[in-house]
């Protein structure tokens, strides 16, 4: 169905808004290829400027003989060097040794290491860590059993070798693990974080103004307002937001157009069909008089029909909720069932709940009336009912007649067709406007209809609109407007 002939105002296609902030300084590129390129490009610099800030916190000491791990891997290296060289060139090595590891205070020592081990040195895990590095059998003494309470607290040990090579050092007493392991987990933690947020906030930014795009594109040809086109944004989606834009300008005019033409013949041939009629009365034949009225009756239906077409096509808004008085649905659509019955039809109300919703009676009232008058038709009869739905009320109108293929319930909701695929006009079949007319007024509602077969054969037709409160009628009303004029229960023509 169209929408309202106001369109919205054109958006630019080729450029955005000025630039604020830091884009006057940094300006981005402005076609989706070049935006998801800088944000890949972002991502792998942050990730290197993370990694390389991980690797300034965590490089190694200036003298990394100052960590107990290492300084008990190297003085084994050194104890096995002394151990594995001649006596006589003991002395170089270790002079060489203590100029390149000033910090392990590296010397010569002829002591003789205690028979039994002391439990502190047989215990510590450096010790462990430096007969491990050392391979062999090495014999220990400890030089400063009192040493721990130095701070930095040390070690202060004798070594002799299998070989028989004496060497005194010094290490740190500190504990052994993995160096800053929660500055490399919080490394981890912080790179996977900032990476996360940037990419869904690029992301974000980058796919919002497809989604404002998708938003009007859903909303054209509803009864709602059609959210503001997306004026900020790459260039393809600046394109494509002009481009609906000019077409939904050209829809808009193309439909105001037809429901004009539509309008402007249906008014302007009740003119002629009324002289012809004043004319017919002239007729002497009385069979050749009363068969040219009925064929104008059916002409002047189908101008009525088209009118009332072409008035609820243009009057498509509907107005604002505040606009429309608040109604009880079952009390209207049990006017519409007295109304029927009084002409001798089979119509009752099968289940009635009342709901106040805020609506126009007269157009609901024509909606109900021609589902009706389509029941009693093809079907013979019709039931009513109103019940509270998830989001408001629903409105069924449910016959036995031989229901709508699934194929055809798509065309049968176009004007001018009609279920039994005559091309010819008479009262039985009408003009098919009827369920035409009824989904505009249900869509101008913010409602939805719907048409299904029933399952012991026969069609259910039903009306969702949103309600707004749900149970009795207030007190000193009956909840129902007065429906008066061509629209009202008075007007039960063939839809």
């Amino acid at each position: 169905m169209s929408t309202s002939t106001t369109g919205s105002p054109p958006v630019a296609t080729t450029t955005a808004a000025p630039a604020r902030g830091l884009r006057r300084y940094w300006p981005r590129p402005k076609s989706v290829a070049g935006q998801i390129a800088l944000l890949v490009v972002a991502a792998i610099v942050a990730t290197h400027a993370v990694a390389a800030l991980a690797l300034f916190a965590l490089r190694e000491p200036w003298r990394a003989e100052g960590r107990p791990g290492v300084a008990a891997n190297r003085l084994a290296v050194i104890a096995r060097m002394l151990d594995d060289t001649a006596p006589e060139g003991r002395d170089a090595i270790l002079t060489a040794a203590k100029r390149s590891l000033p910090t392990l205070h590296l010397g010569a020592w002829d002591g003789t290491p205690p028979p039994v081990e002391s439990e502190r040195l047989r215990e510590h895990p450096i010790i462990e860590r430096l007969r491990d590095a050392f391979g062999r059998d090495l014999a220990l003494a400890d030089l400063g059993p009192d040493s721990s309470s130095e701070d930095p607290p040390v070690l202060h040990l004798g070594l002799r070798t299998p070989a028989g090579a004496g060497l005194r050092a010094t290490l740190p007493d500190d504990t052994l693990g993995p160096p800053k392991r929660g500055v490399i987990v919080f490394t981890l933690l912080f790179m996977a974080t900032t990476l996360t947020l940037l990419t869904v906030w690029a992301t974000r930014a980058l796919t919002a103004p497809l989604g404002q795009l998708a938003g009007a594109a859903e909303a054209f040809g509803t009864r709602r307002a059609p959210p503001p086109l997306p004026r900020r944004g790459p260039q393809e989606v600046l394109a494509l937001a002009g481009a609906l834009d000019r077409m939904r300008a050209r829809v808009n005019r193309l439909i105001d157009d037809r429901t004009q033409m539509l309008a402007a013949i249906s008014h302007d041939l009740r003119t002629p069909i009324t002289r012809l009629r004043l004319r017919a009365e002239f007729i002497e034949d009385e069979h050749t008089r009363e068969r040219t009225l009925r064929d104008l009756d059916q002409m002047n239906a189908l101008v009525e029909a088209a009118l009332a077409y072409a008035r609820d096509e243009r009057g498509a808004d509907g107005g604002s909720d505040t606009e429309k008085p608040l109604i009880d649905i079952a009390s209207l659509v049990q006017t519409v069932c007295d109304d029927f019955s009084d002409i001798g039809a089979d119509v009752r109300m099968a289940q009635a709940r009342h709901v106040l919703v805020r609506a126009h009676p007269e157009d609901l009232q024509r909606a109900v009336a021609n589902l009706v008058d389509n029941a009693v038709k093809y079907a013979g009869s019709a039931r009513l009912s109103v019940e509270k739905s998830a989001t408001g009320v629903a409105i069924a109108v449910a016959d036995d007649g031989p229901g709508i293929p699934e194929a055809e319930r798509h065309a049968m909701l176009q004007p001018f067709v009609r279920g039994d695929r005559a091309r010819n006009l008479n009262e039985e079949t009408g003009f098919g406007l009827g369920l035409s007319i009824v989904l505009a007024i249900v869509e101008a509602h913010d409602g939805r209809l719907t048409l299904e077969n029933r399952v012991g054969g026969g069609l259910s037709v039903r009306i969702a609109l949103p309600g707004t409160l749900a149970g009795g009628v207030p007190e000193g009303t009956n909840g129902l407007q007065p429906a008066a004029g061509p629209g009202g229960a008075g007007n039960l023509g063939p839809g």
